[in-house]
């Protein structure tokens, strides 16, 4: 970039958006080490800037930038501002850039606003991202304030602002064929053609980006991919999935932490470089039947994904379902939609305003406040930047009703890829399990998958040949009704009815039969260190249990009495010392998908 006019003699132009088109081209990067004046860079995510705040701390000690993000507060900022140097640079998200920046600043403004270059990079994540994530559009109101600023995407949107009217776009079109082999695999069962794509798959390393925390454990589990498989996402969804009981899961990125399959949600997606020292197998995945949010833009998000890895990638497949009884709006019939709403509320605001009687007032100022339609107002003003999203969820929405429309979607984007389509059909397809997923009650549907996990499990005396498809039935069971799932592994058929399908009930028995099945595997080890019908000395015990727990990673908190967990026999004293009397060997029975096994000495 440096080597390229405007950049060259003036840097990033003020009062501009730079659509680099494709990822990597190295705007930012430009900015952070040649820029000629102080700035502050606006990134979507804390992993990109810790990234690249290391590799240029690293390369450039006499030039040092700062990043913002957890751990580091105002006063950090206000003592690097002090420290020597002319060229500061400032790597903040958004709510930071509100919360920390800004009052680092204070009682400074004219001279920030003045003397400060700010650079909005991945700008169309406003528009994707504000309606789960407000803050994103925050800084825009002290954006217009600075003298010099300007906005970079490899994949911008537009903005209907009115603010952006005058500012002057700049295309960085490459000269050289950046197109990209690309297979979009249309399916009617996500899961299954993933399996089938996986099984292909000979590369050392495979990226999987699908957002959705509660798809990528499903996928996991059905899969059986558990210990191979390692998952990078933001810190609400580490603990999702610490919930459903998958600990190996990150919101903070390092390629020695990778496994053989890697899962990324979104906060991945762009402008974060994914350096390997081998190309990967990179798999996109939308599952509109069960998660809509998952759904990736061709034009945005499928772009940023693919220019992730910057050393390229040995392929890369999206692969995806449809829903055909979507309902959707064509752009225009979405933007009329929209006024529509919008219209009615400004009335209803101003009837509000205007309104003097009290159970007018508290009618009307209900409305006001839990309309859905609220959110598309700030201090009483139309959100821009939320209506754009509206639109832009709209106009994606549409490529996920059928697979010409996807088609017709990637035709769009024919520079950046070189698309081959493929599709799957499988007897038992992801709206079938939709349909099962609208039985009158809760109770009524568990019972029924439940029915149908232990039709397709084999068991003790009996066989049964699991065919591709019912293979595939089963699988997505479990990827569908994971609670179901766990519980019925853990439970059996019976088991679960005796919890009536009760989900804190169900919960409880997953528990209790967890903390059982601990005391089963360690049965054989502390039945192999006592003997029957001998006396044994509390301390003993207690050092031998201790001994066991640790190596087979029990977190049980050891007392003696556990013994009797494993021995008939009673607790004495002899001489003054405490002792348990065994006797006999207990005998276990654990359970393990819906099979009863009994484990003895």
């Amino acid at each position: 970039m440096s080597d390229i006019e405007p950049y060259k003699s003036t840097g990033i132009p003020t009062n501009s958006i730079t659509h680099k088109i494709v990822p990597g081209c190295g705007i930012t990067t430009y900015e952070i080490r040649y820029a000629k004046h102080r700035s502050i860079i606006i990134l979507p995510n804390v992993p990109v800037i810790k990234s690249k705040v290391e590799e240029h701390n690293k390369m450039f000690t006499d030039q040092q930038i700062l990043g913002v993000y957890k751990g580091i507060d105002v006063d950090d900022i206000k003592v690097y501002l002090l420290k020597p140097g002319n060229y500061k640079k400032i790597l903040t998200t958004p709510e930071g850039f509100i919360s920390k920046v800004m009052k680092a600043f204070d009682g400074q403004l004219e001279s920030l606003y003045a003397d400060w270059f700010l650079l909005y990079d991945e700008c169309e994540r406003i528009i994707t991202d504000i309606s789960y994530r407000g803050a994103i559009a925050a800084p825009l109101d002290l954006f217009f304030r600075f003298k010099n600023k300007a906005l970079v995407s490899a994949t911008t949107l537009p903005f209907s602002d009115d603010r952006f009217k005058e500012f002057v776009n700049y295309f960085i079109q490459p000269e050289f064929d950046y197109s990209q082999p690309l297979t979009v695999l249309s399916t009617n069962n996500v899961i299954a053609s993933l399996k089938a794509k996986l099984d292909d798959l000979q590369s050392e390393t495979v990226c999987i980006f699908i957002n959705s925390t509660k798809g990528i454990h499903a996928i996991i589990e059905t899969l059986a991919i558990k210990y191979e498989s390692k998952v990078f996402c933001g810190n609400e969804s580490v603990v999702k999935l610490m919930e459903l009981g998958y600990m190996n899961a990150s919101s903070e990125f390092s390629v020695k932490q990778m496994g053989r399959y890697n899962f990324f949600t979104s906060r991945y997606f762009s402008a974060f470089d994914i350096l390997l020292n081998h190309k990967p197998d990179v798999i996109m995945i939308s599952d509109i039947i069960f998660a809509d949010h998952s759904i990736l833009d061709p034009h945005t998000e499928v772009i940023q994904i693919a220019g992730r890895f910057r050393k390229g990638v040995t392929s890369l497949t999206h692969i995806t379902n449809y829903d055909p009884f979507l309902a959707v709006m064509d752009e225009h019939e979405a933007s009329n939609y929209l006024n529509g709403c919008l219209d009615t509320y400004e009335h209803i605001l101003m009837l509000f305003k205007k309104a003097k009687h009290k159970a007018s007032k508290e009618t009307l100022e209900f409305f006001v406040k839990n309309s859905p339609i609220a959110s598309f107002f700030t201090e009483g003003k139309r959100n821009n930047f939320m209506i754009d999203n509206d639109l832009n969820e709209e106009r994606v929405k549409n490529y996920y009703v059928s697979s010409d429309r996807l088609k017709e979607a990637y035709t769009e984007v024919s520079d950046h890829f070189n698309i081959t389509h493929a599709t799957e059909e499988y007897v038992v397809g992801d709206n079938d399990f939709r349909r099962l997923s609208r039985q009158p009650t809760k109770k009524d549907k568990w019972r029924q998958v439940a029915m149908l996990m232990d039709r397709y499990t084999a068991k003790p005396g009996g066989a049964i040949l699991l065919t591709p498809d019912l293979a595939q039935i089963k699988a997505t069971l479990y990827r569908n009704y994971p609670l179901i799932g766990e519980a019925y592994n853990l439970l059996g058929l019976h088991g679960l009815e005796g919890t009536e399908y009760i989900r804190e009930t169900i919960q409880a028995a997953i528990k209790a039969a967890k903390a059982h099945n601990i005391i089963v595997a360690a049965a054989p080890f502390v039945q192999s260190r006592f003997s029957e019908y001998t006396t044994v000395p509390e301390s003993k015990i207690v050092d031998e249990l201790t001994a066991i727990y640790k190596k087979q990673g029990i977190t049980y908190r050891v007392s003696a009495a556990h013994i009797l967990r494993y021995f008939e026999g009673k607790r004495s004293q002899i001489s003054k010392e405490n002792v348990y009397i065994l006797t006999t060997k207990k005998t276990f029975e654990a359970k393990r998908y819906g099979m009863t096994i009994k484990i003895s000495g």
